[in-house]
């Protein structure tokens, strides 16, 4: 996370030196020399800092600094594995060491490392738990490790949360005229009040802001305040000012050679020119960036980039660029699985290697209390070595018990990185079920407003032939008008209240578990189907011809339920396919094989639009929704292909008319209900 540097930059540990050959202030020189060529080079800090380690003189308190300083600058330069191996060392040496608030350097860079693997969860544990031993330090690092926190908060969509600790740090920057760190922190706060949606308060925040990142030259802030406030701009629609803002953006980058914040101007200008319906410039945008470069380090960035330029490949009819961007867009998710399980393993066979060497150390000195116990007197040789052999026991004890320990520890791992593909799958569900509420929704307003309506009809009629009747001013005239009125509102409440009754049918249709309770029964596939199609030969006023050919094969499922699909295809052929003819052909080819079935089902009808075969399963979907159409019988079709009979189905460009392509087991009891 490069933005987290400016802020822990200053926070590089420092304690209260012994006497040495390097004095405190030799030492303190040391550390601003290491401070300075880090600020100018990653790589010069990362040598000048091994440099300075291999110096013998340096007593344990200055190699614990020194060590903290190697994390830090190896975290930098991207070499997680090497700073996490380094953080193991470094947790080892503060043991021995009498100030435990050292312990803060291992913390709060291990949760910049779990922060650059996208272990957000992690990242906050590591940080939370830095903040006693801030406290035990000073103030300063109380507030920084705050705003750590906050920024994870951020990641992980906590925006209340985040807000709530920018605000207090801004504040706490300001008072104490920390310019840089309130410039940083003002662009935060800005994303948390975006996450909010509270735009104008984010807009006057960051507008603010900028002449005071202007003014003191921060041009990494303005960079990320103008991309902030474009984000803003596309999440009210405002896509032109969203334009312009990003543009100014993109020429301060390009005139100050900048290229660390240049992918998030880049993909943030490409989703305003999606939203504008501009693809071809969209693609342009990203285009310009080498996403196959190796310096690109933030990787949640990249994925957005690779998996929007997909889309608009997609968008573009370039299947081959569509194909390739979904190739890089998974060799980026392999990467960083790979990166999250190499730097976990890698610190715990640190941790395993430490604990090795402390044990063969400590049994090394109890060998030589053993020699030194058989020199002083033979009285004592036998309590020497039992002595020695216990304490081999205990250490080989200890031993075991950590190699224990480090084992849960990579069990852990594995399960939170099952958890997280469970998150993943979870967020999908709730996504399709958002889409289904909301479809419910719209097909239940119609009927429900007429019925609202009617009834207030009846209601104000009601009222008014009550106020007659009480002024002794009714009419034979006004009462037919009135029964007149009412019986028209009954009629629709009636007619509404019917479509209501055909619509919740229609959604219990959506139940997958369609007669399971019956047995699964073996039959010859080629002659149900020609029997459960025979009764379609005539409907709705068409005369369909059914060409059933193929192989002649036995499978084990459920008959009833293959039928009302091929009954439901059948019926979407005719209302659909065949609207406009009288005549139609419907084809069912089958083909076996070994440990599954394919029943090809097509027709000459008009056919399928190409770019809406991946629409046509969705719950809602209709080409046809002003003659009634709810759009849910081929999303029954396919959860009863997909759940009930353990199968797949999939719709193919066709010329000739529509054709789907089922495959189901040969024989359902043997398909393992998991994979589903």
């Amino acid at each position: 996370m490069r933005f987290m540097v400016p802020i822990i930059a200053g926070m590089f540990l420092s304690v209260p030196l012994q006497a040495t050959a390097i004095t405190a202030t030799e030492f303190e020189k040391l550390r601003n020399q290491v401070r300075n060529t880090y600020a100018n080079s990653r790589q010069l800090g990362l040598e000048e800092v091994n440099k300075i380690l291999a110096n013998s003189e340096l007593n344990l308190e200055q190699k614990i600094i020194m060590t903290n300083y190697k994390a830090w600058v190896l975290s930098g330069n991207n070499k997680l594995d090497e700073a996490m191996i380094t953080l193991v060392e470094f947790e080892s040496m503060v043991a021995k060491s009498k100030d435990k608030s050292l312990m803060y350097g291992y913390y709060n860079i291990s949760g910049n490392i779990y922060s650059h693997l996208g272990l957000y969860q992690e990242a906050l544990n590591h940080y939370k738990q830095a903040l006693p031993f801030a406290k035990m330090r000073n103030n300063n690092l109380v507030m920084q490790t705050e705003n750590n926190i906050a920024v994870i908060y951020l990641k992980l969509h906590l925006y209340n949360n985040a807000a709530e600790i920018f605000k207090k740090f801004r504040e706490y920057s300001k008072t104490n005229n920390h310019t840089f760190n309130e410039s940083f922190t003002s662009n935060l706060l800005a994303k948390a009040l975006l996450g909010l949606k509270k735009y104008d308060q984010a807009l006057e925040l960051l507008s603010n802001i900028y002449n005071l990142q202007k003014s003191n030259d921060f041009l990494s802030h303005q960079i990320v305040n103008l991309t902030t406030q474009g984000k803003i701009y596309n999440s009210q629609a405002q896509y032109k000012k969203a334009e312009i803002i990003l543009k100014k953006a993109l020429n301060l980058l390009n005139e100050n050679n900048l290229q660390s914040d240049k992918l998030a101007v880049v993909l943030e200008l490409a989703k305003t020119y999606k939203a504008q319906n501009k693809p071809a410039l969209a693609l342009a945008q990203i285009q310009s960036i080498d996403l196959k470069n190796k310096k690109i380090s933030d990787y949640q960035l990249l994925l957005a980039t690779q998996e929007l330029s997909a889309s608009l490949h997609l968008q573009q009819k370039n299947y081959h660029a569509a194909i390739d961007a979904y190739k890089q867009l998974y060799k980026t998710q392999e990467k960083i699985l790979r990166r999250q399980t190499s730097t976990n393993l890698a610190k715990a066979l640190a941790e395993l290697d430490i604990t090795t060497k402390e044990a063969e150390i400590e049994l090394l000195t109890k060998s030589n209390q053993v020699q030194a116990s058989k020199n002083k007197a033979n009285k004592v040789i036998f309590m020497a070595i039992a002595f020695a052999l216990c304490s081999i026991l205990i250490v080989l004890t200890l031993m075991t018990v950590r190699t224990k320990q480090q084992k849960n520890a990579l069990s852990k791992t594995l399960t939170k990185l099952h958890n997280t593909q469970a998150q993943l799958i979870e967020i999908e569900k709730i996504a399709s079920l958002t889409a289904l509420v909301s479809g419910m929704a719209h097909q239940l307003n119609t009927p429900i407003g007429t019925i609202v309506t009617a009834s207030s009809l009846i209601d104000d009629q009601l009222t008014l032939i009550c106020q007659k009747f009480r002024s002794q001013e009714l009419s034979s005239k006004h009462l037919h008008s009135f029964l007149n009125d009412t019986n028209d509102a009954k009629d629709l409440i009636q007619a509404s209240i019917a479509r209501l009754a055909s619509i919740v049918e229609e959604f219990k249709a959506l139940n997958v578990s369609i007669d399971l309770d019956k047995p699964l029964v073996q039959f010859n596939l080629t002659e149900e189907i020609s029997r459960r199609v025979l009764p379609f030969s005539s409907y709705l006023g068409k005369c369909i011809k059914f060409d059933i050919q193929g192989d002649n094969v036995v499978i084990t499922s459920y008959p009833a339920i293959i039928g009302d699909i091929l009954k439901t295809l059948i019926i979407n052929s005719c209302e659909h396919g065949f609207a406009i003819k009288l005549h139609g052909l419907i084809e069912i080819e089958i083909k076996a094989f070994p440990k599954h079935v394919e029943i090809i089902y097509q027709d000459n009808g008009v056919g399928i639009k190409e770019t809406i075969l991946h629409d046509i399963f969705t719950p809602f979907y209709t080409t046809n929704m002003g003659d009634k159409h709810l759009g849910l019988g081929l999303n029954v079709v396919f959860n009863a292909v997909k759940f009930n009979l353990k199968g797949e189905i999939c719709a193919e460009p066709y010329e000739h008319g529509a054709r789907f392509v089922i495959s189901l087991p040969i024989d359902a009891r043997l398909v393992d209900d998991t994979s589903y």
